[in-house]
C-alpha cells in the first residue's frame, strides 16, 4: 500500500528535463526544480524541504541535516555546524567518532542531497551568500564537482534574487537607476547587499556583514529568554536538561513562523520529571530579542549612511529567514522612507533565481565565471530546430 520495500524507478532521460537551482547557506540548503511553466520545491532531506547544514561527529556514517539538528543542544560538542563561512581556514571540529574541517563537512552535505538532484536534472545552478570570498567560492564549486553535481554556474544569492525580480522597478522620473537593499541572515550574520538595476543590468554596489546577529544568536536569546519565563512560572530551568533544550530548540522554527504573522504560541517544555506549557505572543519575542535587534539595526544604519546614494533604496527586500527574525522587519519598516516598500520574499526566492540562470549558462548567454559584481539583464531567446538563438529583449 505503501510502496515499502520497492525500489523507486530510474528516471528517464525525458523526465529529467528540468532546471536545478539550489541556494546554499550557512544555515541549510534549499532547492527548486524548474520547467514547463512551473516551479516546485525539492526534498533534500526528505521528508523536508530544506537540510540544514549540520553534521554529528559521534557516528560511523555521519548524520547529516535534520537526524543532526536533533542532536544540536543534547551533544553539542558532537556536532558540527555553521562552517560554510569558515571554508579555506585552518579550522576543524573534534567528536567522539569523526574529525571534520569545513571543507569535509560540506561534502558530506553536498553528497546527501546529489541523489535528489540527480533524480531532476543534468543542469545546476548555486546561490551562494555574499560573504564567501573568492577563495571560499572556488572550494565549494570545487567540492559540488566531487559530488558530482552538475553545476552550469554560480552567483551571489542577493544579486540573483534582484536580477530574477528585477523587471517591476523602472528608473525614476529623473532617470536614476533604482536601487534594492537585500537583507538576508543566516547562522553567520545578518547580511546586507544593495544592488542597482539599470537599464543593461543590475549591479552590486556595496554589501556588508553584521557580526554578532546570525540565526544562532537569535535562537540562542530566545532559549535564554523563554527559560527565564520557564523559571519565573514553576521554578524549573529547561537548561538543566539537555532533552528539554533540545525540544524547546526544536520548536523554534515553528514558533517564529506563527509569530511572523502575528499568532500567539504555546511552547511545550518537557523535561524527564516536569514539563510546562509557555504562550508566548509575537510582542514577547520581540521583547526577548531586542538586544540583537538593536545591534542589527544599528549595522544596517551603519552600513547605508556610509553610500553614497542619489536617493534612497526604492525597495527593502528581506528573505524568508531574515523576515522572521522577531522584531526585524517591524523596525526596518519603521525606519524606511516614506517612498521605500518594504516587502518579505518567499523561502525559495534564492533558489529560484539561481534555476532561472541556468537557461543563461547553457546557451553562453552568461559566462562561467561565478557572478558576483553584476549579471546583465536576460535577452529572449529564439529556440528552433538546430539550437537557441538570442534575441534582443522587446
Amino acid at each position: 500500500m505503501f510502496g515499502f520495500g520497492l525500489k523507486k524507478p530510474t528516471p528517464t532521460t525525458s523526465e529529467r528535463h528540468r532546471l536545478v537551482g539550489i541556494d546554499l547557506s550557512a544555515s541549510r540548503m534549499r532547492g527548486v526544480a524548474a520547467g514547463s511553466g512551473s516551479v516546485r520545491a525539492l526534498h533534500l532531506d526528505d521528508p523536508h524541504e530544506d537540510l540544514p547544514l549540520t553534521v554529528s561527529l559521534d557516528r560511523r556514517p555521519a548524520q547529516i541535516g535534520h537526524a543532526a539538528d536533533a542532536r544540536t543542544r543534547l551533544l553539542p560538542h558532537n556536532v558540527c555546524s555553521n562552517f560554510l563561512p569558515l571554508l579555506a581556514t585552518p579550522n576543524e571540529w573534534r567528536g567522539e567518532r569523526l574529525t571534520l574541517s569545513p571543507e569535509a563537512a560540506l561534502a558530506e552535505c553536498l553528497k546527501s542531497v546529489r541523489p535528489a538532484i540527480e533524480a531532476e536534472s543534468d543542469a545546476v545552478g548555486l546561490a551562494l551568500p555574499g560573504y564567501l570570498n573568492i577563495r571560499q567560492v572556488r572550494t565549494v564549486l570545487e567540492l559540488a564537482t566531487t559530488a558530482r553535481w552538475p553545476v552550469r554556474g554560480s552567483a551571489a544569492a542577493s544579486l540573483a534574487i534582484v536580477s530574477h525580480r528585477a523587471a517591476g522597478l523602472s528608473p525614476s522620473a529623473r532617470g536614476i537607476d533604482p536601487t534594492v537593499l537585500l537583507i538576508d541572515a543566516d547562522d553567520h550574520a545578518v547580511s546586507a547587499a544593495v544592488i542597482a538595476i539599470g537599464t543593461d543590468e543590475v549591479k552590486l554596489l556595496a554589501s556588508s556583514c553584521i557580526p554578532r546577529t546570525g540565526v544562532k544568536a537569535w535562537k540562542d536569546r530566545l532559549i535564554d529568554g523563554l527559560a527565564d519565563r520557564c523559571v519565573r512560572v514553576c521554578r524549573r530551568d529547561p537548561r538543566d536538561s539537555a532533552a528539554a533544550e533540545q525540544d524547546l530548540y526544536l520548536h523554534l522554527d515553528d514558533a517564529l513562523d506563527a509569530a511572523r504573522v502575528g499568532r500567539r504560541v504555546t511552547l511545550g517544555v518537557r523535561a524527564e520529571k516536569w514539563y510546562q506549557d509557555l504562550t508566548v505572543s509575537p510582542d514577547e519575542f520581540e521583547q526577548i530579542c531586542e538586544p540583537v535587534n538593536r545591534v542589527a539595526i544599528d549595522g544596517l544604519k551603519q552600513f547605508l549612511f556610509t553610500l553614497p546614494l542619489a536617493v534612497p533604496p526604492r525597495a527593502v527586500w528581506l528573505t524568508f529567514t531574515a523576515g522572521r527574525l522577531p522584531g526585524l522587519a517591524a523596525k526596518i519598516y519603521k525606519h524606511s522612507p516614506e517612498q521605500t516598500q518594504v516587502s518579505l520574499l518567499p523561502a525559495n526566492a534564492a533558489a529560484e533565481a539561481a534555476a532561472a540562470l541556468v537557461p543563461r549558462w547553457l546557451t553562453g548567454q552568461l559566462p562561467r565565471a561565478h557572478l558576483e559584481a553584476s549579471i546583465p539583464h536576460a535577452r529572449r531567446l529564439d529556440v528552433r530546430e538546430g539550437g537557441a538563438k538570442a534575441l534582443p529583449a522587446s
